[in-house]
């Protein structure tokens, strides 16, 4: 009797594992797991990604250092802003591109500015292959003024300048705007779709600070406006906010504004800020991380960015954590975010977990919440 019971174990056995071998050679995978991240439960999106034929992805970029890229893809354009944070950051970006893209090209590729968190990762150096020599490369477009003399720079003036050997069209933002030669200031990606370059006075005027060099752009889709900045600051803000008033009858409301400068003290101004209106909040920074100042109130994203975007809205999300940046510690915030549009639908799907900036542990232990989030009722 104990030999059939165990025959009938055994054969039990066997066809569980017959089951579990067919799911796995479908191509079938088992459910992952969920752990915690910096005290937050990471929680899988309630839906898979919805199919959409616009993505605008921020990237985490594989170190403790903040800085930005953000990849666009809209059919079979795709558009790079930025690549920082470092040279090592290319391997982080291009491993997410190429989960992307479809023909190894990039039709669009701008740079904001000179500073080394936004432009390290174009070039090559002897331990990573840079994105200008890893993708054939369409148009590029950059700053036109820069007061940088840093070898970072120089090693993206002289990848970029080899990229063009190769076939890629150079231009800067104010050609752009200007519609000189074959630039354009508006660029018709597909059924309605615009890539604008905005003007930037300081495009024209070098008494500004590097950051407030930046290219500023913007997707249009359907009337719905999608806005960056780069790192400009608040003289380059206001200035914008002014010219555009008086040439173009106002920025518009923006549905998706990629925060100024990774959420810094300098940026997302209140003059800005009741321009746009924005709707969702991107910062693509490091939260908490001391790089640049270990001042609580200072470090990524300030006490004032927040004060000053809260009475618009409470969709603020954040890629990457520094909980020690002396130690090399670093893991996601929300992980890579991707800005799903579909006609009028917009959606939030981020890679580690959908929680607003207010509900994560970080913020409650290290901001003050404004009042307009405490009362905070949801844009219809």
């Amino acid at each position: 009797m104990l030999f059939m019971k165990k025959r009938r174990f055994s054969a039990a056995l066997l066809i569980i594992l017959i089951f579990l071998s067919g799911l796995i050679s479908a191509g079938c995978k088992l459910p992952s797991t969920y752990g915690t991240k910096h005290g937050q439960k990471n929680i899988p999106p309630d839906d898979p990604p919805i199919t959409t034929d616009l993505n605008i992805h921020f990237l985490e970029l594989g170190n403790r250092y903040t800085g930005d890229s953000i990849y666009i893809n809209y059919g079979e354009i795709d558009i790079l802003i930025d690549a920082g944070s470092r040279t090592s950051s290319a391997a982080a970006i291009k491993a997410y591109i190429d989960e992307h893209i479809k023909d190894n090209k990039l039709e669009f590729v701008i740079a904001t500015h000179g500073h080394q968190d936004h432009i390290a990762g174009f070039y090559s150096v002897n331990t990573y292959t840079g994105i200008f020599d890893s993708y054939e490369i369409g148009t590029i477009i950059d700053f036109p003024r820069t007061n940088s003399t840093t070898v970072t720079y120089n090693n993206y003036k002289t990848a970029r300048d080899i990229a063009v050997a190769s076939g890629a069209v150079h231009y800067t933002a104010l050609q752009c705007y200007r519609n000189e030669g074959d630039a354009q200031r508006i660029y018709d990606l597909g059924d309605g779709v615009q890539l604008e370059i905005l003007y930037n006075y300081y495009y024209e005027n070098n008494t500004g600070s590097e950051n407030d060099y930046s290219v500023c752009i913007r997707i249009i889709k359907d009337g719905n406006y999608f806005l960056f900045t780069g790192d400009l600051e608040k003289n380059g803000e206001d200035r914008l906010v002014d010219y555009y008033a008086e040439h173009h009858g106002g920025l518009g409301h923006a549905v998706l504004y990629k925060a100024g400068h990774h959420g810094s003290v300098t940026s997302s101004n209140e003059k800005l800020m009741a321009a746009i209106t924005p709707e969702y909040v991107v910062v693509t920074a490091c939260v908490g991380t001391a790089e640049y100042n270990a001042s609580p109130a200072v470090v990524f994203p300030s006490q004032a960015f927040v004060n000053r975007v809260a009475p618009y809205t409470d969709k603020v999300y954040a890629t990457s954590f520094v909980p020690d940046y002396a130690n090399n510690v670093f893991t996601s915030f929300n992980g890579n975010i991707t800005f799903s549009v579909q006609d009028d639908n917009f959606k939030i799907l981020c890679s580690n977990n959908n929680l607003k900036l207010k509900e994560t542990q970080w913020f409650i232990n290290n901001r003050v919440i404004p009042n307009a989030w405490k009362s905070y009722l949801r844009r219809k």
